[in-house]
């Protein structure tokens, strides 16, 4: 072997060293590295999104203790958006998947998910869930708490919750979209009829192309805003007006949102799942976020 030879080994050895290892299981399906991102110096541990090489695609992302929860579905054609959906458990410190639960047929698209204590609320489009999360992941099967019919015209694609209300609204490409915060008693109190517009505490403007939402440690209101391939953004919300403070470039692709108790977010990407591995962005992953790193757009 060349001195030149060995040079370039060793130079390539000690760029792979440097790179992080990413933990869960990575895919089977596509050997590329994740594609570099917008704000990456804002993105710390990432892991796979759990159940790729089975055909699962990331939607509904959550954060509760030392946990998080993302929910999706199974779908191999980028013409069905919807199938067996899944919720899955994962180590916020490691990544390590540590359980799994079957969510109802009629489930088949989970956008949003939002936890408050031992409940966590799943979001599909038309319906609201709730579930006894511990029953849950004890059975492998969806312990049902409650479940409400939503007017389709306010989603919910996404959730995220301030402990007194669910906040969701629905995924619009054009046109104007409003953000609903419905309280917790109303949604658990039952009832068949579905909630509409009249059930909202309060009504917000929402971004187009809206994917995901959080509240932050301050009651700061986070939305992800993503549209298949194209570069995706967060958007930082004044919670009281809806007016849109700051706006930064992120992965393709990014879902839902949750809240770390240490101020961190946390997303999810469907770029890269076996639905849409064709598509240029490759960033199946669960990502942390520290907001603190985040450069806004000019």
């Amino acid at each position: 072997m060349s001195g030149a030879t060995a040079g370039l080994l060793c130079a390539s050895l000690s760029r792979a060293q440097d790179r992080p290892v990413i933990a869960g299981e990575p895919p089977r399906y596509d050997q590329r590295p994740p594609s570099l991102v917008p704000n990456a110096q804002a993105i710390g541990r990432r892991y796979w999104a759990p159940g790729l090489n089975e055909g699962y695609v990331p939607q509904g992302l959550t954060v509760t203790g030392a946990e998080i929860l993302v929910a999706a579905y199974r779908s191999v054609d980028p013409r069905q958006d919807n199938g067996l959906s899944r919720v899955f458990r994962l180590a916020q410190g490691d990544g390590r998947l540590a359980g799994s639960f079957d969510l109802p047929e009629t489930y088949g698209h989970p956008g949003g998910l939002a936890a408050r204590g031992t409940t966590l609320f799943v979001a599909n489009s038309g319906r609201l869930l709730a579930l006894d999360l511990p029953a849950s992941l004890r059975s492998g099967s969806p312990a049902i708490i409650g479940e409400r019919r939503v007017d389709k015209a306010m989603g919910p694609s996404f959730l995220a919750c301030d402990g007194d209300a669910l906040w969701f609204g629905p995924f619009r490409r054009q046109g104007e979209a409003t953000l609903y915060a419905i309280p917790l008693a109303r949604i658990l109190e039952g009832g068949s009829e579905p909630l509409g517009p009249a059930d909202a505490a309060r009504r917000l403007p929402l971004p187009l192309l809206a994917q995901g939402a959080t509240f932050d440690r301050s009651g700061g209101l986070w939305i992800s805003e993503s549209a298949g391939n194209r570069q995706g953004a967060l958007h930082r919300l004044d919670p009281r007006s809806g007016a849109v403070l700051a706006s930064y470039a992120a992965p393709g692709g990014i879902e839902d949102l949750g809240c770390a108790t240490d101020g961190r977010l946390w997303a999810v990407s469907e770029a890269g799942s076996q639905r849409w591995s064709r598509w240029e962005t490759f960033y199946p992953l669960v990502f942390e976020i520290d907001p603190g790193k985040l450069i806004a757009r000019g």
